[in-house]
């Protein structure tokens, strides 16, 4: 049985045919008796027969949110779905999507009424428009009445009105119980959980990345350890953008870029004042090696002999500064992917050549020959683990790639942080620092002047067994940076 989401009704009876697993109050019990959950931060489903001004509907959503619960709809919703005439600007948004959802299929006839629930509409052509209404007016069930607009194919919305869910047809009343399902199931808590979380904390994934920075178990792992300390992780993917305003936090854990969703994702948790990783603002300085080495070479800290190349650049000059072999690395490349090594001068006229095509700069480190790089994980500008990583196998990175989207990787060697080099975890924790005070991974080689910073991650890999291997309490220390934010 699932505890942490609440259905309130005005009548029990009303949820009885849902058959869901929750636990399930009245909205006169649940508006008179705050003490019943006194100490909790549950999520609620208001499906009150009545959401009209100063009903016990609308008091339950209220009051809801003076509690400090979340809870679907909010309050806003209502005043904004209650006899007030749409805004011009959100009425243009929400036409256009339909007529592109009607111009997918212009043989059909475009819908003059729409059941929205929980964001999920059943004709998929219209599945855009329903997750963009949800996320402007969150509610259980929305119903959209729409006319032509005159030219063929337009349409035009004549009215959007909050629905209970008990005025559904049983056509739709199926519907519903199956976006309600989808809406609130949990893939990564465990059955037998019995506390209801204080916080939670989406993480944004992807399961099907191959080289994402945390792999679903260890996602799985860290929500039990978090489930016992009152707060919950729950697996999101970048289809649940609308869903984001619903969480407490965001963990991103696939690969970042400032040109895709998940830059879009923190800058929204930003907007929302949730506790991110990775903030905006540190995808931003990390993604970028060349901003990067500006900022390690202005605080003084140590660096592979470095020069960025634009398309004037002698490149002559480079080769007789640095010296062959010289790595070759595009401003925002990951995972060892936009990093070529040049071993003649052919070489390294090919690669630039190639590099710059995409990007204005690039960048040129003298190579640095080691059987390892280290890895300094860094969170709230202290130390959270130290790791060796291995060359891989006849390879002078860490990870191979190789033809067809496979790869190979090399071993790993954790470290307990107080057994680890002084210099490495002190150079390692500087150059975070620089960066914020978010969770980063701050990459190093040992050479005989000492440690050199290779590159300051910010969204770096974290599995268990691995990068947890010498130190269990990693996943609690995350946890705790985050509940700590929140407790502020």
């Amino acid at each position: 049985m699932t505890y942490d989401w609440i259905l309130i009704a005005d009548d029990l009876r009303d949820l009885a045919a849902l058959g869901a697993p929750f636990r399930m109050m009245t909205t006169r019990d649940y508006v008179l008796q705050p003490k019943l959950m006194s100490g909790s931060r549950p999520k609620i489903i208001n499906l009150a027969r009545s959401y009209n001004y100063q009903t016990d509907g609308y008091y339950a959503s209220l009051l809801a949110e003076a509690r400090g619960h979340r809870v679907v709809p909010t309050v806003e919703t209502l005043l904004d779905l209650y006899d007030r005439d749409m805004p011009e600007d959100t009425a243009s948004i929400l036409e256009e999507l339909l007529d592109k959802g009607v111009a997918k299929n212009p043989e059909a006839p475009a819908p003059e009424r729409i059941v929205v629930c929980f964001g999920e509409v059943e004709d998929e052509r219209f599945r855009k428009f329903g997750r963009q209404l949800f996320d402007w007016y969150r509610a259980p069930v929305v119903t959209v009445t729409t006319t032509p607009n005159g030219a063929p194919g337009k349409v035009k919305i004549k009215r959007i009105r909050i629905t209970p869910f008990t005025r559904l047809e049983d056509e739709d009343m199926e519907f519903f119980v199956k976006s309600l399902t989808a809406y609130t199931e949990r893939s990564w808590k465990s059955p037998k959980a019995r506390i209801i979380p204080k916080w939670s904390i989406a993480v944004l994934h992807d399961p099907n990345e191959k080289l994402a920075p945390s792999n679903v178990e260890s996602l799985k792992h860290w929500a039990r350890l978090a489930e016992k300390e009152g707060v919950e992780i729950e697996p999101i993917t970048r289809r649940d953008f609308n869903r984001l305003s619903e969480f407490d936090a965001l963990m991103i854990r696939e690969t970042t870029s400032i040109k895709n969703h998940t830059y879009r994702f923190a800058r929204k948790a930003m907007a929302e004042g949730m506790p991110v990783i990775d903030d905006p603002i540190s995808m931003i300085r990390c993604t970028n090696k060349v901003y990067l080495w500006e900022r390690l070479q202005g605080a003084g800290l140590p660096a592979p002999e470095t020069m960025i190349i634009q398309d004037k650049t002698d490149l002559e000059e480079v080769a007789d500064k640095l010296n062959f072999p010289v790595v070759l690395k595009i401003p925002d490349g990951s995972f060892s992917r936009g990093i070529r090594k040049a071993s003649s001068m052919q070489e390294l006229r090919e690669i630039v050549a190639q590099f710059l095509e995409d990007s204005d700069l690039c960048i040129a480190q003298k190579f640095v020959p080691t059987e390892f790089d280290w890895r300094v994980g860094v969170l709230d500008k202290r130390p959270l683990f130290v790791c060796q990583y291995m060359m891989a196998r006849g390879h002078w990175q860490i990870i191979k790639h190789q033809e067809g989207g496979e790869s190979l990787e090399g071993g790993h060697k954790a470290i307990p942080v107080a057994e680890a080099p002084a210099d490495v975890v002190d150079v390692a924790v500087r150059a975070a620092n620089l960066i914020g005070d978010g969770f980063y991974g701050v990459d190093l080689k040992s050479g005989p002047g000492g440690p050199m910073v290779i590159e300051v991650n910010d969204n770096p890999n974290l599995d268990h067994g691995v990068e947890d291997e010498a130190d269990r309490q990693v996943w609690n220390r995350l946890t705790e940076w985050f509940v700590k934010r929140l407790n502020a």
